[in-house]
């Protein structure tokens, strides 16, 4: 395969002016990266966006091909090209398996095409990671699509960890260091059927997003600060989104109903955003009336003529 460099550098003066360019580069490029890049676990990653417009500003393009399906999953080519010549100056591998727990049951297409988006940012990271590093913005080199919604963990995983048992379940999760995955305390519901709910769960007004409850987690932890607290973890599934994703909370209220729900069940839930990613403000069960329809029935019950 004909390669081509990008600067050929044949003495100091092109040194110091390879350095320049992607000094300057970096620069052009680090706000659309840094805007399209994706929030994980508290890590910044590259999207496919980011790397691309940083190959266009060295005039390049990036392009996947020869995708296929093979044993274990689907697997894609990535080049980076020289506009002006053509040239190939880098080629990637992109793979979605089969293993995944995100992609096992999509369509094919939907595999094939995250195949190939796996291939370009793979193919622009090998050509452009120094960039990224120019940008001194913080961000991981990882391409964001092959990293998982949980983040990875850093830390070595114990030869045999506790699991949560449930039903027909898939593999535990990965997750960060900061994240294990255990058996939490569950809270039995008692009579009457519906779950008792806590009030911070029911605001007025709400805006409330139809999910289904697939699995939670609750661990004691200890900040920096050394002051001790308890984060919950809701793994659901949101109508209309593509993937489940995992939702903490250190609300003890929500947290008790996390305990509380049922795999499988289906909930109502509120999702907050700040700097470190997407929160869980929010869950009841989906069938536990809000305060409106709790009044409402309690107006139909005093209208019974007996």
């Amino acid at each position: 395969m004909d390669t081509n460099q990008l600067v050929v550098s044949n003495g100091t003066s092109h040194q110091v002016a390879h350095q320049r360019q992607a000094t300057e580069i970096a620069s052009i490029c680090k706000d659309i990266v840094t805007k399209t890049a994706q929030n994980i676990q508290g890590r910044k990653y590259v999207r496919v966006e980011g790397w691309q417009s940083i190959a266009n500003a060295y005039g390049c393009v990036a392009s996947a091909k020869d995708v296929e399906r093979v044993e274990t999953g689907f697997r894609a080519i990535g080049q980076v090209r020289r506009m002006d010549t053509g040239a190939v100056i880098c080629e990637a591998e992109g793979f979605v398996g089969d293993d995944e727990r995100t992609w096992a049951k999509r369509d094919e297409y939907a595999k094939r095409a995250m195949a190939q988006t796996r291939a370009i940012s793979r193919a622009c990271r090998s050509a452009f990671a120094f960039i990224v590093t120019y940008m001194d913005a913080g961000l991981e080199t990882t391409p964001a699509e092959e990293v998982p919604q949980d983040g990875f963990s850093d830390a070595p995983r114990p030869a045999s960890p506790v699991r949560y048992q449930a039903q027909s379940k898939p593999a535990p999760r990965m997750v960060d260091e900061d994240v294990i995955d255990v058996t939490p305390e569950r809270v039995e519901p008692k009579a009457p059927i519906r779950k008792k709910q806590p009030a911070a769960a029911m605001e007025d007004g709400a805006d409330w997003q139809t999910a289904r409850f697939i699995k939670g987690n609750r661990q004691d932890k200890t900040s920096k600060a050394g002051k001790s607290y308890t984060q919950w973890g809701a793994f659901v599934e949101i109508e209309g989104s593509e993937k489940a994703e995992w939702l903490n909370t250190i609300n003890r209220e929500v947290g008790e109903t996390i305990d509380a729900l049922d795999n499988g069940e289906n909930v109502l839930l509120q999702v907050t955003v700040d700097d470190y990613g997407r929160k869980l403000g929010a869950i009841r069960t989906a069938d536990v009336p809000t305060k409106h329809e709790d009044k409402a029935n309690d107006l139909e019950d005093e209208n019974i003529p007996f």
